[in-house]
């Protein structure tokens, strides 16, 4: 994008934008809800606000551009009630946006839809289908009609655990696993915008603070219990403290997440990915913006860009569960 701004490169003709915005339904607990009171929540989430952000902010710097393909959010949490995310078809947002707008022409391509630009700027772009992607449309089917019964009746929903908790014999192994990995994650943290912006800041809810300024808290953790820790930005450690009901820590520490002890467990062993945690067992809160939540920290930290090993793990489990055809 720079390059364009300062004129060193062409415009290009289209531009592709992934909308990574996983909107949950209203009355489903996710991380990227704010658990603060009045802060956040999904009323202010619409799709005109995903559309502003991918095809107004994203695009600001490059004028010039005649037509978008939107891509990505085709995930699907792991144990979903809900079916899909909010905002995830891309057809109907493409006619949305079009209708909307005159900039440029918004695509909204469903899985093995081929997009070809022409070689003139005057001729419009077309659509085809490629012959090795094929829908499942059963199972397309059975989402979409998931989807629009918890939105017509979300009823009383809590996040459960996406893996099975360590044995007995196994919960002293798994507890000292974890406590290795946590000074790894606090150093980490320090160079995410959540930790700047907690080293930044002196007052909370309840007064001057003291170095604690995050907390990491790990529901079912060995015997049952609630297991908390605090990150110290002296140290940029994470320490074991008191747990407490979490509208106590809530107040106070600006930043917390809140997760399964197994499904933490199973991040750092390369069963889990951090975008299943994240999309599906984690809560959040937090002071700033939405990037400023520890859920965007536990993104760059254990990332497959960063973590390319975990990565590799959590493939090769995917692949072992993977029955061969008869």
């Amino acid at each position: 994008m720079p390059q364009v701004a300062e004129g060193a490169q062409p415009a290009p003709r289209m531009a592709v934008v992934s909308n990574n915005s996983q909107i949950v339904p209203p009355g489903m607990p996710a991380s990227s809800v704010n658990l603060l009171p009045g802060v956040d929540g999904t009323r202010h989430k619409t799709g005109l606000s995903v559309l502003n952000q991918l095809l107004l902010d994203v695009l600001a710097p490059l004028d010039g551009i005649q037509d978008v393909a939107l891509c990505g959010n085709g995930f699907l949490p792991p144990a979903s009630p809900h079916g899909p995310f909010l905002y995830c078809d891309h057809p109907a947002m493409a006619a949305a946006a079009n209708s909307l707008q005159h900039l440029f022409h918004v695509h909204g391509p469903r899985p093995g839809e081929r997009l070809t630009l022409p070689a003139s700027p005057a001729e419009m772009v077309t659509s085809g289908q490629v012959g090795w992607v094929r829908i499942d449309d059963d199972f397309e089917y059975e989402t979409l009609t998931t989807h629009a019964a918890f939105l017509a009746d979300p009823g009383d929903t809590e996040l459960s655990p996406l893996t099975q908790p360590p044995t007995d014999q196994d919960q002293d192994q798994a507890l000292a696993e974890v406590r290795v990995a946590l000074p790894q994650l606090g150093r980490e943290l320090l160079a995410t915008g959540t930790g700047m912006l907690a080293c930044s800041i002196h007052e909370y809810l309840s007064g001057p603070l003291g170095p604690h300024r995050a907390v990491l808290r790990l529901k079912d953790g060995p015997n049952g219990k609630l297991l908390q820790f605090a990150w110290d930005v002296t140290t940029a450690d994470f320490v074991q403290v008191e747990a407490t009901g979490r509208e106590e820590a809530m107040a106070a520490y600006p930043f917390g997440a809140e997760m399964f002890f197994q499904d933490y467990l199973a991040l750092l062993q390369g069963r889990l990915q951090v975008w299943d945690v994240a999309g599906g067992a984690m809560e959040c809160w937090h002071i700033g913006r939405p990037l400023d939540s520890l859920v965007y920290a536990f993104f760059g930290i254990y990332g497959e860009h960063q973590r390319p090993d975990l990565a590799a793990l959590s493939y090769l489990h995917l692949a072992a569960g993977i029955a061969a055809p008869a």
